[in-house]
């Protein structure tokens, strides 16, 4: 029944309504004279059907789904390891940022994208912003905290990859307008049902294309540093893509923990990854003289890049 279901909110537990069963002493006391009046007998055969119903429901009831709690243990162990994981990455940035003379723009975007995913792990990890999805086909569990950290974290990215190149503002701001509008594409279709929900999947795709694209085009010319760089991004940026459609966003043909497991391996690697080997090959990426003619954002630059 749809009053039974629970509507879908941002909010860290969820609770499904439904109503108490008669309680068994209660239909006792409603009928106290049922041993002595035998017509009485025909009253609990009718109510049988119902309470039979009600009795299932209540099976159901009995127990809360309240996040952390009700998670699998597997899955609670990869969404710590995802926030122990991009905390120490975070850490070992910051080092590596407070070690050179002078910071640069790089490092510094290269933390805040593991300092925030390390946020929204521990977020997932504690059951905040955690949906039990019950509107949809089958129930389902939909982390929030996930398309926060894409939304913020991505476009840091992409500008720490923008930076090996020296690229344009245009192409920088295409591909942070293209990402922000794959990653919002992929969160409204999460919070949607079927089939809505595959034609916002869709459009995130053609958003992830043209990211695709533009990264490709850049590529001849360009040192191995930003072209490894380059390849990282795109794969990652399709395995989240498989990881929706196929885990509990989309069809979940995956487990729960399969899908947690792959999407924080994946993080791993797109933002953690692709940080450590960036800014440990920092001087070969931007070139003999661009370790230190290019720390920092230079205004001015009659060519427009974002250097």
């Amino acid at each position: 029944v749809n009053h039974h279901e629970m509507s879908l909110s941002i909010r860290p537990f969820f609770q499904i309504l439904q109503e108490d069963p008669a309680p068994a002493d209660a239909a006792a006391d409603a009928a106290p004279a049922a041993d002595a009046a035998p017509a009485a007998d025909a009253a609990p055969a009718a109510d049988a059907a119902p309470a039979a119903a009600d009795s299932a429901a209540g099976s159901i009831a009995a127990g809360d789904v309240v996040f952390p709690d009700d998670y699998p243990n597997s899955v609670k162990h990869m969404l710590l390891i995802g926030s122990l994981g991009m905390l120490i990455g975070a850490g070992v940035l910051i080092f590596l940022q407070m070690s050179r003379s002078k910071p640069t723009v790089s490092h510094s975007l290269c933390f805040l994208a593991c300092a925030i995913s390390a946020m929204a792990y521990y977020a997932m990890w504690t059951g905040l912003g955690t949906e039990y999805k019950t509107t949809d086909t089958t129930p389902r569990v939909i982390f929030l905290p996930r398309y926060i950290d894409w939304l913020l974290t991505q476009p840091l990215i992409l500008a720490a990859l923008c930076q090996i190149n020296k690229a344009e503002v245009s192409v920088l701001v295409s591909l942070l307008g293209n990402d922000i509008l794959m990653v919002l594409a992929l969160m409204i279709g999460a919070i949607n049902v079927a089939p809505f929900k595959y034609m916002w999947w869709f459009a995130g795709a053609i958003f992830l294309v043209i990211i695709i694209v533009n990264l490709i085009q850049r590529l001849d010319g360009q040192n191995d540093v930003y072209k490894i760089s380059s390849y990282i991004i795109i794969a990652c940026s399709c395995v989240y893509a498989l990881a929706w459609v196929l885990g509990s966003e989309g069809t979940a043909s995956l487990g729960l923990t399969q899908e947690v497991a792959l999407v924080v391996l994946t993080d791993l690697v797109a933002k953690l990854g692709f940080s450590l080997y960036f800014l440990f090959n920092y001087d070969t990426a931007m070139g003999e003289e661009g370790g230190e003619e290019s720390e920092g954002l230079k205004d001015g630059d009659d060519n427009q890049q974002f250097v």
